[in-house]
């Protein structure tokens, strides 16, 4: 693990497309295409956005990247509230062609030494609770996160 670099970017939205493509497909399925087509609009593009802003210079993320074989193969970001004494691990991803080689749990393992050695006293992580998150969700269960706070977002046609 090492601190991105500008120049890894394009790389970090590569990755980002890729890992999410099957989560915003199962968002689509589940609330169907009339309801996702406003709901989800343009939720890609600010993911997007989101990456960039944590990833810009001053962020009050911090942003790691994960190596396999020489490519960068996954990121992480952490951010840390220090009044709160509270770590969360943010937006994060393995690209699919290096998932289940364990760089995942390499990802989380790093970011909540991270958070120890920063003073936090807990740590945080949210994900969906839809079938494209169960892998996102072993993963933080076999980090160690649990318990969760069930939540749901619900939609309606008007």
């Amino acid at each position: 693990m090492r601190l991105f670099k500008p120049g890894d970017l394009s790389r970090l939205h590569e990755i980002r497309e890729a890992a999410f493509a099957p989560v915003f497909a199962s968002f689509r399925n589940i609330v169907g295409e009339k309801i996702a087509s406003v709901a989800f609009a343009g939720a890609e593009q600010e993911q997007a956005a989101l990456l960039d802003s944590l990833c810009a210079p001053g962020a009050a993320s911090e942003v790691y990247v994960a190596e396999r074989k020489g490519e960068v193969a996954g990121f992480c970001s952490v951010t840390l509230d220090r009044d709160a004494g509270l770590g969360e691990i943010g937006l994060n991803a393995v690209h699919p062609g290096h998932q289940g080689a364990g760089l995942g749990a390499a990802m989380y393992a790093f970011a909540l030494d991270r958070m120890k050695e920063a003073g936090m006293k807990a740590a945080s992580v949210g994900t969906g609770g839809d079938a494209s998150h169960a892998p996102a969700r072993r993963a933080y269960e076999k980090a160690g996160f649990g318990p969760g706070v069930p939540s749901m977002h619900l939609y309606k046609l008007l």
